[in-house]
């Protein structure tokens, strides 16, 4: 019982700060009496989801964990896991420069596609690097260097000395020995172990520290030479841990869905605010003066609302071109048609009541009985159809990016994303699709709640049936 008097007084303190008759607390007043109701609860559980989405917005740069439109890791990575990558390369740089010995070391030895490299005489060298690794992570779990080599039929004493180094030449590994003293070993690929040579990080295994050496080395007989058709280095290590996972090029899923909150919201804003500057007044001045104006703005109106929403924006969007503040205009004119119907309906309603006829019989003019007697009156139904419109210019702007007439990459934006995953969902890659769609709905479904709860509660008509 305390609590609840408690919780009462707080009700009471708040309705007290706001006063009754002002903008917010025609809508706020009733909110708090009507808030035991179905219509109150799904009032404020849209208000509160609201709330909670501009603070993501606001605060998306210090909860994300990574930057959200770099690649941050391997692309697909699952959610909540770290999941173990394996990688595969070969070289592309080899030295000395110009080469001395080897062969046709530089197509060579690259693939097992019959192009080897060659060594004729015992004690040649030669260092490969430039493997290609890009890793996102010091969790490296093996290194194996795979190689696949054969001596020359009549000189089986010839070997290949192969060495690792992962500090850019100055270090190296004990020298593993390839090529077969057996018939049955000859041309069989050898993957030798160095994950114990040294502790490996992403540093180690970059282009200028990870390098092979391969050595021509004999132990007795006759003249020999040696031919490789074959070397890669094959490491598997574990990804970051992410929250939602990463999309199809390696960025993390969670961030761009923070980010993504304040695209969204910033062309709603942009959308419906400008719809209701633009809509509001055309509305209370067309619906207050009539005659021919009045009809030619209805004309135009009705025209622009029978249209199909997304491909009015659609073509709006094409001839501003991509971009935040152009999609948000694209919108924009969806929703001024809106604003003047409901503005003016209203307009029409209340132009005929008594305190307007009192106002005009004291002598106000026109412009005060419009902005001090009829608009103010009118505003009260502004909240609600700027929740419903603001629900719809969600669903509009992520259209418009999954058709890819929003913003451009690499800008956060829900319906990019879902455009760019939704490619994978076949691959059983769900998650890139899944959450920016999921905030997609949860959006539009916090500001429905927002705009049907304060249409019961607000709404006369509908007040009165309930009771």
């Amino acid at each position: 019982m305390a609590d609840r008097g408690r919780k009462k007084g707080r009700w009471e303190r708040l309705q007290e700060a706001i006063p009754k008759h002002s903008i917010v607390g025609r809508v706020l007043h009733p909110m708090i009496e009507e808030r035991r109701t179905l219509a109150g609860v799904m009032s404020w559980v849209g208000l509160f989801m609201l709330v909670a989405f501009l603070a993501i917005a606001a605060f998306a740069d210090f909860i994300s964990p990574y930057n959200p439109t770099l690649i941050v890791d391997e692309p697909t990575v699952p959610p909540l896991t770290n999941a173990p990558i394996e990688k595969n390369l070969s070289y592309t740089f080899v030295s000395p420069v110009p080469l001395t010995s080897w062969q046709n070391a530089i197509d060579g030895g690259k693939r097992d596609d019959g192009s080897v490299m060659v060594s004729q005489s015992p004690s040649e060298v030669i260092v490969l690097r430039s493997f290609g690794f890009r890793l996102f992570t010091d969790s490296v779990q093996t290194i194996q260097v795979l190689i696949q080599a054969n001596a020359t039929i009549g000189a089986p004493n010839h070997f290949v000395d192969v060495e690792v180094s992962w500090d850019g030449g100055q270090s190296w590994s004990t020298p593993r020995r390839t090529v077969g003293r057996t018939s049955d070993a000859d041309n069989a690929t050898n993957a030798f172990d160095v994950t114990s040579t040294t502790q490996w990080t992403r540093e180690a295994l970059d282009d200028f520290h990870l390098q092979v050496r391969l050595t021509h080395v004999t132990e007795s007989g006759p003249p020999g030479s040696v031919a490789v058709d074959f070397v890669s280095v094959r490491t598997v290590y574990l990804s970051n841990f992410h929250i939602m996972g990463t999309d199809n090029v390696g960025q993390d899923v969670f961030s761009r869905v923070l980010h993504g909150t304040r695209t969204s919201l910033a062309i709603m804003i942009i959308g419906v605010s400008v719809a209701l500057v633009v809509g509001f007044p055309l509305g209370l001045y067309s619906g207050y003066r009539g005659g021919n104006l009045d009809k030619t703005l209805v004309l135009v109106m009705d025209s622009l609302y029978s249209f199909p929403g997304l491909l009015m924006a659609g073509i709006i969007a094409v001839l501003l071109g991509k971009g935040v503040l152009n999609i948000g205009l694209a919108v924009t004119v969806i929703y001024v048609p809106l604003y003047f119907r409901v503005t003016r309906s209203q307009v029409i309603s209340v132009r005929e009541e008594l305190y307007v006829e009192a106002a005009r019989a004291l002598g106000a003019k026109p412009s005060r009985v419009m902005v001090s007697y009829i608009a103010y009156n009118v505003l009260i139904a502004v909240p609600v159809i700027f929740s419903l419109s603001a629900a719809d210019a969600i669903l509009t702007a992520a259209g418009l990016s999954f058709l890819g007439w929003g913003v451009e990459a690499p800008t956060p934006d829900w319906g990019r994303d879902l455009s760019a995953g939704q490619q994978l969902i076949d691959t059983g890659v769900w998650w890139p699709s899944f959450y920016p769609g999921l905030m997609i709905l949860l959006l539009t479904v916090c500001l429905s709640f927002l705009g049907e709860g304060l249409n019961d509660i607000v709404n006369p008509l509908l007040k009165k049936e309930r009771s």
